[in-house]
């Protein structure tokens, strides 16, 4: 008969906790103009990003358009794409939904059966400085991954784009 000491070993050899990191997923989108004087030379300029953050704030993703297409769509429900890799065991969904200027208006994280990780609404800060403008928008959810860590994305990336 097994002593209760062996049993006790047994139990906590099989019952160990794994530790999910937190990450922080962040759709960006911004754009600036100006005014020139009389001798013209107006200036504007856009960015849009998304990227996926560990804890120390590394980015474990990180590509302006992911499979080559922005990460927000104004048109229909949005857009959604599925990224798999080494963070999580399953894909996860990503949803964005930007206003009519291709700000991030609200964003989702799903499971590979489409339940809701984490959702947002996105803010949009709009600066007049003179005769020029700017406007900065980011929707941000935080998800737990299913592993202890995921990898930095060395340009090889742990993660990848598989449909959307």
């Amino acid at each position: 008969m097994p002593s209760l000491r062996n049993f006790l070993l047994c139990l906590m050899a099989t019952s160990t906790t794994v530790y999910a990191e937190r990450l922080k997923v962040v759709w960006s989108n911004g754009d600036f103009s100006t005014v020139s004087g009389p001798a013209g030379g107006n200036t504007n300029g856009h960015y849009t990003g998304f990227a996926i953050l560990n804890e120390a704030g590394e980015a474990v993703y990180d590509q302006a358009y992911p499979d080559d297409h922005s990460p927000c769509y104004n048109t229909g429900d949005g857009r959604e794409f599925t990224i798999e890799g080494d963070c999580w065991a399953t894909p996860r969904k990503f949803k964005c939904k930007s206003d009519f200027g291709g700000h991030p208006d609200t964003c989702e994280v799903k499971d590979g059966d489409g339940n809701s990780l984490g959702s947002a609404k996105g803010q949009t800060d709009t600066t007049f400085i003179g005769i020029a403008i700017g406007q900065d928008a980011s929707c941000v959810v935080e998800f737990d991954s299913d592993s202890d860590g995921c990898p930095v994305d060395d340009g090889n990336g742990p993660l990848h784009v598989t449909s959307g």
